[in-house]
């Protein structure tokens, strides 16, 4: 019960240390992509309730903050933790260069499905950021995911009273 306590606030410090904190370092060239290395960890190791209410609340939030179209986050996060808890069974989620690659195909694959969005919404190409936005976002996305699932697993022991699940 506590989880669904402190999961709100600890979705809506992340958001907001990812949009604002993060952008203020990088200059709002590159954002780091917390939230969905988040939703990738709830995948792996989190069981479908529990992660699925996470990944709802980080799009959500991530929804509210961005200005984009509303729901665009929260259908892709939910979709990248459906395909996260349905390959965890099959692999395993632990090894350093799996992480990396896999944070790094799903922040690509949720650049993609927002060119197609916007593509076939607004019309606009938006073709041009792809590479220069969501390809460095995706390399620094993998290269900070084996860092972020320890801190994401620490944590977890914590709200679980010292017992991992």
């Amino acid at each position: 019960m506590a989880y669904y306590i402190v999961l709100p606030f600890f979705t809506i410090l992340l958001i907001v240390l990812q949009r604002t904190l993060l952008d203020l370092l990088f200059g709002g060239r590159i954002g780091v992509e917390m939230s969905l290395i988040l939703v990738i960890y709830a995948g792996f190791h989190l069981d479908m309730v529990r992660g699925g209410v996470l990944a709802f609340l980080a799009g959500f939030l991530l929804d509210c903050v961005s200005g984009t179209i509303m729901g665009l986050y929260t259908f892709i996060y939910v979709l990248i933790f459906i395909l996260s808890y349905l390959l965890s069974p099959r692999i395993y989620g632990e090894r350093m260069f799996f992480i990396m690659g896999y944070a790094f195909l799903c922040v690509l694959l949720e650049g993609l499905f927002i060119f197609a969005v916007y593509w076939s919404v607004y019309g606009t190409d938006v073709s041009q950021g792809l590479l220069r936005t969501y390809l460095p976002q995706a390399l620094v996305a993998g290269v900070l995911s084996p860092a972020l699932f320890a801190l994401f697993n620490r944590l977890e022991v914590h709200v679980h009273a010292g017992e991992a699940r």
